[in-house]
């Protein structure tokens, strides 16, 4: 219970600190580098950027610029002289009460850092960076949610390894992924050619993409090892929240890990934000460069495909793939799925809005886990409600962020009725239990599985 006390005393939306506020806006002027001054400095307002962010079609005033709106002002005043000396007059203005960090924080919280602004900008502004800015500075005033404060606090400290649910899952997911192979796992083994690397969450959503993954290794005969312990929650979920402390510790503790074990490739399950943290962000963020690559399952897969090094039994299923956006957009890895369900199904048919311009599912950036269910699933395995220890304040704001997110997740569901697939392949947790909601939401009524999983079930021979 003491860490939950620390939560406590880290989360507070019924107030207004000013220290707080003037650290967190320190930290977050703090990011200020050469490429998030030119998303600061150009964006002409010419809102082209509406249309691909999910969030405006819950509500108009989401729209990428107005959400990021609210960083800029910040800046202005406090980096420009024109917004140091004329302040309101060119739109330079600090939050300077509890009302204007709620209006923040609703904004802030209306947003999956999906990409789809950026790459829809005639002039390159990432909207999304900027919105995480302001979560950098929200997090430090204690606005933040306690379900996200939580889970980043249990991974900083290892203590999620101190809870008998969350361990049980990772236990009974080795359990049964050994029976799968037929032979014990093989734990930390130095000098492997291949480090899986599930992660805490994968095993707590998506146990049969672990199991999946590790079929498909033995299946390709690979030389290959994992963690005996989960190596975070869902490493670096401070990145969700903005805390660039919290993930550059946490990389560290990673790093430090694979370092002693030496793989040469380090390969991830999760297609969500794990995938650029560790594969692009973590050389920046520490400081130095990998001795590994890291690369994601279908990747790999797609390698071995082309190799020879594996076979998959041709179905006919009526299958589509839905690209994480973290993976997808700005992980880089646009290619290699669909090629590779193009080579297993007959029936593959891509969704309306694929590849670079998929619709984001609405679920990305903590959004998916703010919601009832959840707090009610973690409590049960935390042994503690976290819905409990929230003030009123905080209540009304996540039930605003589940409405909105619920609303969210209608265009992804409309792209896919259209495709005609009847099977949705995706690589991302977060992406698989907002689809499975919108399906019983709004249709249509489609199975939803993780992409390892699928594959290891049309294993040929």
């Amino acid at each position: 219970m003491e860490a939950f006390k620390k939560i406590i005393e880290m989360v507070e939306w019924e107030a207004f600190h000013k220290d707080r506020l003037e650290t967190g806006i320190k930290r977050m002027m703090s990011r200020v580098d050469v490429v998030a001054l030119h998303f600061l400095e150009n964006c002409v307002s010419c809102a082209l950027c509406k249309t691909a962010c999910p969030y405006y079609y819950v509500d108009e005033k989401y729209s990428p610029v107005n959400k990021a709106e609210e960083a800029r002002k910040i800046y202005r005043k406090e980096l420009t002289f024109a917004g140091k000396i004329l302040g309101p007059l060119v739109h330079a203005r600090k939050p300077g009460s509890a009302e204007d960090l709620d209006r923040i924080a609703e904004f802030a919280y209306a947003c999956t850092n999906c990409g789809a602004c950026y790459t829809t900008c005639p002039f390159g502004i990432d909207s999304g960076v900027l919105i995480n800015h302001v979560r950098t500075m929200l997090t430090t005033t204690g606005r933040v949610p306690t379900i996200l404060q939580a889970f980043e606090m249990a991974e900083l400290t290892g203590m999620y390894l101190q809870v008998p649910g969350l361990m049980q899952a990772w236990e009974e997911t080795m359990k049964k992924a050994a029976e799968a192979i037929g032979r014990e796992l093989p734990f930390d083994k130095e000098g492997a050619e291949i480090m899986l690397f599930p992660t805490l969450i994968d095993t707590l959503f998506t146990p049969g993409a672990v199991i999946g993954a590790i079929k498909l290794l033995d299946k390709m005969g690979a030389d290959w090892t994992l963690p005996s312990k989960p190596l975070g929650v869902r490493p670096p979920i401070a990145t969700v929240i903005g805390d660039t402390e919290g993930v550059k510790a946490q990389l560290g503790k990673v790093h430090e890990y694979l370092e002693k074990m030496k793989p040469k490739k380090v390969v991830l399950v999760d297609g969500g934000f794990v995938y650029p943290a560790m594969r692009w962000k973590m050389a920046t963020v520490l400081g130095k460069r990998p001795g590994y690559k890291v690369l994601h399952l279908v990747e790999l897969v797609y390698g071995a495909l082309r190799e020879g090094k594996l076979k998959l039994a041709t179905t006919d299923d009526k299958v589509t793939w839905h690209s994480p956006c973290q993976l997808g957009r700005r992980g880089g890895v646009i290619l290699e799925p669909e090629e590779v369900m193009r080579r297993l199904s007959n029936g593959y048919r891509p969704l309306p809005h694929h590849g670079l311009h998929t619709f984001c599912c609405g679920g990305g950036a903590g959004m998916g886990c703010m919601t009832r269910d959840m707090h009610e699933m973690m409590g049960k395995l935390l042994g503690a409600s976290l819905y409990d220890l929230m003030g009123d304040k905080e209540k009304r704001f996540l039930d605003a962020a589940e409405r909105r997110y619920r609303l969210s997740i209608k265009r992804k569901m409309e792209d896919i009725e259209q495709s005609g697939a009847e099977i949705v392949v995706t690589a991302c947790p977060v992406c698989i239990h907002t689809i499975e909601l919108g399906a019983q939401l709004y249709g249509p009524k489609v199975k939803v599985v993780h992409l390892a999983e699928y594959l290891s079930e049309h294993l040929e021979g």
